[in-house]
């Protein structure tokens, strides 16, 4: 009996190499639980604009086997909705770190025998566990900024809802946001407050970002600053990140460049179980499961 292929489409530029670290822990997951669980999985990145164009492609390729099922990190809303619509009825789909109306209307009337449903981290609940360890790292009447990772993706707004709302009223916070969520996207975001900060005091002494690169990118923007007082004064503060991944964000914070971050697990492992279950022995997919975060440290 042939495999089950299942298309795992996820965030990145494949052509330029522009897949952060998380993504790559993705991909690595799902080839791996892939192989274990049974099912011949691809596994290809695509930028957000990009994304819809590829999964077309896939889909009218006649000579590629057909898809019991789509895993994808849609990069947008408007992306997300343009594949529930041409996957509707004809192939399974699990969607990671998003979740909204459109699709909780469209999984009620997806098509018979065919599993949808959402994993995703608990992106409130890192914003949570990071406010925790910057209320650890912060003196008294210290200040924060944040590194938000791009606006437009869901998994940025909710872990600084997270954040904000465990920090609360009394920490105030600065903030800034990348465009992408890679080290120089990072360093962008950081120069873009510095620009404005410098006329006036820049010290701060926590900098919390939404992901370890991001983290990594507002350092190194420290590192590079031609202002000795302000490169000086600025490195001295903590930095912490997201993710924790075992080949990045984790050696950063063995090493102490980052202070402390937040391990989140890959989605795509549980999005393949939950298939696996699905077709092997009939479980309905979960609307919504999450993957558990825990603070990372040394």
């Amino acid at each position: 009996m042939a495999k089950r292929c299942v298309f795992v489409l996820l965030l990145g530029d494949a052509e330029t190499g522009d897949v952060d670290h998380f993504q790559l822990l993705q991909q690595r997951t799902a080839l791996e639980e892939g192989n274990r669980l049974g099912f011949d999985v691809e596994v290809v990145p695509a930028p957000a604009f990009d994304q819809f164009r590829i999964l077309k492609r896939r889909l009218l390729d006649g000579e590629a086997p057909p898809l019991a099922a789509v895993v994808t990190e849609p990069g947008s809303t408007s992306a997300l909705e343009l594949m529930m619509n041409e996957l509707r009825g004809k192939v399974g789909l699990i969607i990671l770190s998003a979740w909204g109306p459109a699709f909780e209307r469209a999984a009620t009337t997806w098509g018979p025998g065919l599993p949808i449903g959402a994993v995703g981290t608990n992106h409130i609940q890192v914003g949570e566990i990071q406010a925790r360890q910057v209320r650890l790292l912060l003196p008294e009447r210290g200040r924060v900024l944040y590194v938000a990772g791009p606006l437009r993706s869901l998994a940025a707004q909710q872990r600084l809802e997270g954040l904000k709302k465990e920090l609360g009223p009394d920490i105030p916070l600065m903030e800034t946001s990348a465009g992408r969520w890679i080290v120089a996207d990072g360093a962008v975001a950081f120069n873009d407050w510095y620009r404005v900060a410098k006329a006036r005091d820049p010290v701060v002494h926590v900098v919390a970002a939404g992901s370890d690169e991001l983290a990594m990118g507002a350092r190194e923007a420290c590192e590079a600053l031609a202002q000795p007082q302000h490169r000086e004064a600025l490195l001295t503060a903590k930095f912490l990140g997201v993710d924790a991944c075992p080949t990045y964000g984790a050696k950063l914070v063995a090493e102490g460049q980052l202070a402390g971050s937040v391990l989140t697990p890959a989605n795509t492992g549980l999005a393949l179980a939950h298939l696996q279950r699905f077709f092997d022995e009939g479980v309905p997919v979960p609307a919504l499961s999450f993957t558990e975060a825990q603070p990372f440290s040394r």
